[in-house]
């Protein structure tokens, strides 16, 4: 019954932001256009094979704010100005939104709109289309099928959770996995595969999720995206038994990865010393993939093996089976 009365709060949901936003959504008609930024009703751009370029088009304030009121009561929330609650987070099949109501956004209310890919990659795809060598696709799968514990890495756009899911495809399908995602994009192949979503506006954190992954004994737990401070608990399950476990994370770079971890799990404020967050880093991850964009098309940049961390140099050591040569 609780299934039910969500699923017809989204779907009145839904009617009402295609109703209001109708001339946005007929821009997802074109297969290449991903995203929809709003800021104001007479600013909007779209990203079309991963570049960005502005539309002319124009939205009413009022259907801006309706949208984001209409998410928010969806999930039993109200959108308020000035507060916290001008910041709105929701989906529904298909399209992720953040949205933050003016005056919080100075030039009107802004949206943003992303597409899900409808189609799951494999890595044999990745080859396929020229975005990652044979041999370091099946270094890859290899990796994946004895349990390393790997991160998908990269920049705004780049496809870290399309290529956690053509690494996901890899799992051996007697494991037991379970999924963590803020948005629900993960596209397993295993049968024990439990798939949880965070609802942090009620309190369903990624940390809290992860924290009940580590008592539900799953072989492997994957993590949709590292943003906070659930990189701690991530990085203890990953410590503690669950061999292969993966998650996504934003960075510039391979080696910056660790940086950006180190950073998330000092938020978690555990008391722990730098030198010992990067001791259990380098003992804990084992490959970092990183994904890029050149003229629009996501290719694979750099995947790098952990070997360790030196305390001397405050540097992890690393070998690249793989770096992209610039042309």
């Amino acid at each position: 019954m609780l299934q039910d009365s969500r699923s017809a709060n989204t779907n009145r949901a839904e009617e009402i932001v295609r109703y209001r936003l109708a001339s946005v959504f007929a821009l997802f008609e074109q297969p290449d256009v991903t995203e929809v930024s709003i800021i104001g009703g007479n600013n909007i751009w779209i990203t079309r094979s991963g570049l960005r370029e502005p539309v002319d088009l124009k939205v009413a304030e009022a259907d801006l704010t309706g949208t984001l009121n209409a998410l928010a009561s969806s999930m039993g929330l109200s959108a308020t100005p000035e507060t916290v609650d001008a910041i709105v987070n929701a989906k529904f099949p298909g399209y992720r939104f953040s949205g933050v109501l003016a005056p919080t956004s100075a030039k009107g209310t802004s949206i943003n709109i992303r597409k899900h890919s409808p189609k799951v990659f494999t890595l044999d795809d990745y080859v396929r289309l020229g975005a990652m060598p044979a041999e370091v696709a099946a270094f890859l799968a290899e990796s994946v099928r004895r349990g390393d514990n790997m991160l998908a890495a990269g920049s705004t756009d780049t496809g870290k959770t399309t290529l956690l899911n053509a690494l996901s495809r890899e799992i051996p399908r007697d494991k037991a996995v379970l999924t963590i995602e803020d948005t629900l994009e993960l596209n397993l192949v295993v049968p024990n595969w439990r798939q949880l979503e965070t609802n942090a506006q009620k309190g369903l954190t990624a940390t809290k999720l992860v924290e009940y992954a580590m008592r539900a004994s799953p072989d492997r737990i994957l993590v949709g995206e590292l943003r906070g401070v659930e990189a701690a608990s991530f990085l203890e399950a990953a410590n503690t038994g669950h061999n292969g476990c993966m998650a996504s994370l934003h960075c510039n770079s391979a080696y910056d990865a660790f940086s950006r971890l180190e950073i998330l799990v000092l938020r978690a404020d555990l008391g722990w010393p730098l030198s010992a967050i990067r001791q259990q880093i380098a003992s804990t991850i084992n490959t970092v993939v990183h994904m890029t964009r050149i003229k629009g098309k996501r290719v694979l940049n750099e995947v790098a093996v952990i070997k360790g961390y030196s305390p001397e140099t405050g540097r992890y050591d690393f070998d690249y089976v793989y770096q992209l040569q610039p042309k």
